[in-house]
């Protein structure tokens, strides 16, 4: 060990370590977006925020001029796609549900509001369902 010179022992001493992986490649893209919960409802604003921003470029002097048309041809697209996926019963092809909100403190309001009535809707068929079976065990003391 002792005979080893200074560049062998530092290449000894680095040989004990394993060596650090690769970083494996990130995709180019990717067939399916990616979602917080695959599946569930995803809530998007991009037709109201499109709308706020050409209302703002509209009120400068020199706001129209400042856009580039190819990204706002592309804007104005994407909008319409995202628009026209919820339009058939609220999921696109993909199967994803799409809600449109003005702005997403709106659509805790939605939220808490549907959950309302559909807690509200839970408990009446509760009801429904302890009548039916009251009736039906008089009926059954009774025969």
């Amino acid at each position: 060990m002792e005979q080893l010179s200074e560049e062998d022992r530092r290449a000894l001493r680095g040989s004990k370590f394993a060596p650090l992986p690769a970083p494996a490649p990130a995709p180019a893209s990717r067939s399916q977006p990616r979602l917080a919960h695959p599946g569930g409802p995803m809530t998007t604003n991009k037709a109201a925020a499109l709308a706020k921003f050409l209302e703002r470029k509209l009120q400068q002097p020199d706001g129209l001029s400042s856009i580039n048309p190819d990204l706002l041809e592309l804007a104005v697209k994407n909008a319409k796609e995202t628009v026209k996926a919820s339009n058939g019963g609220g999921a696109s092809s993909s199967g994803v549900k799409v809600r449109h909100v003005a702005s997403f403190g709106d659509a805790q309001d939605q939220d808490s509001d549907a959950q309302d009535v559909k807690i509200e809707q839970k408990k009446q068929k509760k009801k429904k369902r302890k009548k039916a079976l009251k009736n039906a065990k008089l009926k059954k003391f009774k025969s």
